[in-house]
């Protein structure tokens, strides 16, 4: 029954989507109010019917119905309540159903809270949503099913066993006992805090950055070519922009704890096909600016609007298509092809849109460029920083084992090394922009100026590298790393406190009361400068833990102790099987962690021997400064008397996580809205600002 309701309301939503486009581009050319209405509350019934979809598949994951090929494949009964539910989202059909449950809502969101303001644009938004959703609708029904069940069908010399959708004549269900017997169980891999919460970070900023795309497309559709489409999308935009990072440093962290290699990015494929979408939407981000304030790059932010949405469908193949093998990607599957014909179809019509109306002359800037210094050149080299390591990632990834696997008849893989060479003047590039971009003028900031306003921020930058020599950091590479990446930050800091003491002598408002309106007055530029400094500090914990990571491997006995630097030392205390609850055996050491000849931490590496695969836990002890990070390689396995370690000291790489989360916190304050404006005065905003009704010619 539960496979049943799942599949029907799934088959609802396909036919709400493609009736949704239908009656919505019809609309949108007739300028009937009443089509696009309509396609507007079949578009939001696709919420709904989803989310009743998930929650059949999530009761019959945690109920434990094995009869479904998915909660067979992902659960089995020793796997926790906790663990099951978020198998939804564990293998290539559940997730692929969330992905839509995620497009749908974002959907109902932006059709919900721009339908007064971007009226106009509103039919073309909608086709165009509801299209990308009906793709991936279609691939989940007919390709990649959740409630797929198995089935035996019997015969005059054996039962043939049958996986379907439907009921097929004939057939019965398997005994309960057999099906849970041939139950898999969730991948040991993902037993972890962060791919429960990675997945749908990335899964909400890859939908998220399809709002953006819907409106330009809109635009183009329309011709509506004014920034209407800019204004409307850039807290979608932003939004996307944050659950995406978090995403991304999830990922990482799952990576550092998990899969025991002592760091947390690996340039791995799969890494990198999410790590694309947000550096295009960052260059999208930092350029709407300028065609906001001064109604340049039209055609620019296109291109970067579709490149965003194009980099979101590559991943979503790339990861699912089989065409790169990691341990983040699914399994191969026959999506691969409808995925790509999607992928580069759209990409191919939404250009020949913009050149389409480009060539009309309908793309044209308002302003042009008037200064080398200006903030406008800023951001514009700020984009082509981030488009070059856009492409030199893609090409790493993916570009080179393409095509010489195409026409060299083998692969070849570009390794970390490769990227080590080609990305760090490009990064060290970004975050010299990012100290001079924010404190230049729009149209033209003079030489003396400028130079005036960096010269604190300078000055604290030599401060700081001379420290960083003092206490012993004299590797000229890191010291100069040190300093470019503090320069950015330093500038944040001293733009907020400029802003601050100007209102403390204006106002007579103290400190913190003068810090605080200077947020809510302004909370984009202002947030803008926390997310500078979230990633100021993300970039000093990848410089530290990247140039000083140290590693020792060593066989102890029990009650040994090994040095690894001047400051730190492990003893070997003991070794321990163990039998969790849900079956799984534990082999796992104890171990002291020993600083300045004091005992600092008890730690427990181990191995979780699981049916499928072995899965290796390391033991972290984390202060500012580093981790001590130990992992369990080897032990006698007859006497546990010895056993084999590798350790890790990683310099300063909490503050990758810490930076994380100011980056997070600035990106809330950015996004989040200056006041509640009462929906009248909203409409009227919206027809001074240029939107039409849906009646309205172009």
């Amino acid at each position: 029954m539960l496979a049943e309701i799942g599949i029907t309301s799934t088959f609802l939503a396909l036919a709400a989507t493609i009736y949704a486009v239908v009656t919505a581009t019809i609309g949108g050319k007739t300028h009937s109010e009443r089509l696009v209405i309509s396609a507007r509350n079949a578009a939001l019934a696709t919420f709904p019917l989803l989310l009743l979809a998930c929650a059949v598949l999530l009761i019959a994951l945690i109920a434990g119905d094995f009869q479904i090929n998915y909660v067979r494949s992902t659960t089995d009964p020793q796997t926790p309540v906790f663990y099951r539910i978020t198998a939804l989202w564990g293998s290539q059909e559940g997730s692929l159903l969330f992905w839509s449950l995620m497009m749908s809502l974002f959907s109902a969101g932006a059709l919900i809270l721009n339908w007064h303001s971007e009226r106009r644009l509103m039919p073309y938004v909608t086709a165009y949503l509801m299209a990308v959703l009906a793709f991936f609708l279609v691939i989940t029904i007919f390709l990649e099913n959740p409630f797929e069940r198995v089935w035996l069908i019997p015969q005059a010399q054996e039962t043939q066993v049958v996986d379907s959708v439907l009921i097929p004549a004939n057939a019965v269900a398997p005994l309960e006992q057999n099906l849970v017997n041939n139950a898999q169980g969730l991948n040991p891999l993902l037993r972890h805090f962060g791919m429960i919460i990675h997945p749908p970070m990335l899964y909400l900023g890859f939908t998220g950055f399809v709002i953006p795309f819907a409106f330009a497309m809109a635009a183009l559709a329309s011709g509506d070519l004014s920034s209407n489409w800019i204004k409307a999308t850039r807290r979608w935009a932003l939004v996307a922009w944050l659950f995406l990072g978090l995403g991304l440093i999830l990922g990482g962290r799952w990576a550092y704890d998990v899969l025991g290699w002592g760091g947390y990015w690996g340039w791995d494929p799969v890494e990198n096909a999410a790590f694309l979408p947000w550096l295009i939407g960052t260059a999208f981000i930092h350029s709407a600016m300028i065609q906001e304030k001064r109604g340049m790059l039209k055609v620019w932010n296109m291109f970067l609007v579709i490149g965003t949405f194009s980099a979101v469908m590559f991943g979503t193949f790339a990861t699912r298509s089989g065409l790169v093998e990691s341990v983040h990607s699914f399994a191969r599957s026959q999506i691969g092809l409808p995925m790509f014909l999607f992928w580069s179809g759209i990409t191919l019509v939404s250009v020949t849109m913009i050149l389409w109306r480009w060539n009309r002359g309908e793309l044209k800037d308002d302003h042009h460029n008037s200064g080398i210094l200006s903030r406008e050149t800023m951001f514009v080299l700020n984009n082509v920083v981030f488009v070059a390591l856009s492409v030199a990632i893609f090409w790493g990834s993916f570009g080179a084992p393409i095509i010489s696997e195409l026409f060299l008849d083998e692969t070849i893989t570009l390794g970390s090394q490769y990227f080590m060479r080609v990305t760090p003047p490009l990064f060290a590039v970004m975050f010299i922009l990012m100290g001079i971009a924010p404190v230049t003028a729009w149209g033209a900031t003079s030489a003396a100026r400028l130079g005036s306003t960096v010269l604190v921020p300078a000055v604290m930058t030599l401060v700081f590298v001379a420290l960083i020599v003092v206490t012993g950091t004299t590797l000229p590479v890191a010291v100069i790393s040190y300093g470019i990446v503090s320069f950015a930050g330093f500038v944040a800091i001293y733009e907020i406190y400029r802003g601050a003491r100007a209102r403390m002598r204006s106002k007579g408002e103290n400190p913190v009361v003068a810090t605080y309106s200077l947020f809510t007055r302004n909370r984009r530029r202002y947030g803008g400068y926390i997310v500078h400094l979230g990633i100021t500090i993300i970039g000093i914990g990848v410089i530290g833990s990247t140039l000083f990571q140290t590693t020792t491997e060593q066989t102890l006995n029990t009650g040994e102790t090994v040095a690894i630097n001047e400051a730190y030392s492990m003893r070997f205390d003991r070794f321990e099987i163990q039998q969790a609850t849900d079956g799984r055996i534990i082999d796992r050491a104890y171990v002291t962690v020993i600083k300045n000849g004091e005992d600092v931490a008890q730690l427990s590496p181990r191995i979780d021997q699981f049916p499928t695969m072995p899965m290796t836990i390391a033991g972290a002890h984390s202060t500012i400064e580093n981790d001590f990070y130990v992992l369990l390689q080897d032990w006698d396995t007859d006497t546990f008397d010895s056993a084999t370690f590798t350790i890790y000291i990683n310099p300063l790489i909490n503050l990758v996580w810490w930076g994380g989360l100011i980056l997070i916190i600035g990106t809330f304050i950015s996004a989040w809205p200056n006041e509640t404006v009462p929906a009248n005065l909203r409409n009227r905003s919206a027809i001074k600002a240029g939107a039409r009704p849906i009646g309205a010619t172009a």
